[in-house]
């Protein structure tokens, strides 16, 4: 067993165990994907029929509107699952972009055979509605910071909370994600 199915496998029996018929039956549908620094993983527009989990690197999603703004709205790292939710469960066009921000190495699932795992095996499903409602918790959070706190009190809470984003997250993507100009984000941060 490739070493990155054999984590992606073990990071989601840590979350909920799988019995050997399930795990035998999952396996061949994983594969290995390689993306580069500033590739898509999802375009906006497209179909999303893949999830990815981030085995190494790191990605971004965000939106584009009419005037090419980029706005950010997600940070997947390492143990990431990166999909455009949107997209994947309503098979409909993605609303979102899903970049990678270093090269990074994914496994892959795709869409119908996720759905069939989750028709034969009631441990697999368990396993997607656990997954969706840690991702769940997560917006939540995310939401409830982004609205009710300061620029300087978004940023901390980022340190305190989130610092491998600090670490490895361009300055521009993480300002678009906090909701603040660059030129906020770099005087908060010297007035530290």
């Amino acid at each position: 067993m490739q070493k990155a199915f054999k984590h992606c496998l073990d990071f989601f029996q840590h979350i909920h165990p799988l019995k050997p018929a399930s795990v035998e039956a999952l396996l061949p549908c994983f594969s290995l994907k390689n993306f580069s620094k500033k590739e898509f993983l999802v375009k906006q527009g497209q179909l999303s029929d893949e999830l990815n989990f981030v085995y190494s690197g790191s990605v971004r999603e965000f939106f584009e509107d009419t005037d090419a703004n980029e706005t950010n709205t997600w940070f997947g790292l390492e143990n990431s699952v990166a999909i455009s939710t949107y997209s994947f469960f309503s098979q409909k066009p993605s609303l979102t972009n899903i970049q990678a921000l270093e090269d990074v190495q994914a496994v892959v699932l795709k869409h119908s055979d996720l759905h069939k795992l989750f028709d034969q095996f009631h441990d697999i499903e368990r396993l997607g509605r656990l997954i969706v409602e840690q991702y769940l918790v997560q917006i939540e959070e995310m939401k409830i910071m982004l609205q009710t706190l300061s620029a300087r009190e978004r940023y901390e809470y980022m340190i305190k909370y989130k610092p491998e984003f600090i670490q490895r997250i361009p300055l521009k993507y993480l300002a678009s994600f906090l909701g603040i100009q660059l030129e906020t984000l770099s005087r908060v941060r010297n007035h530290r």
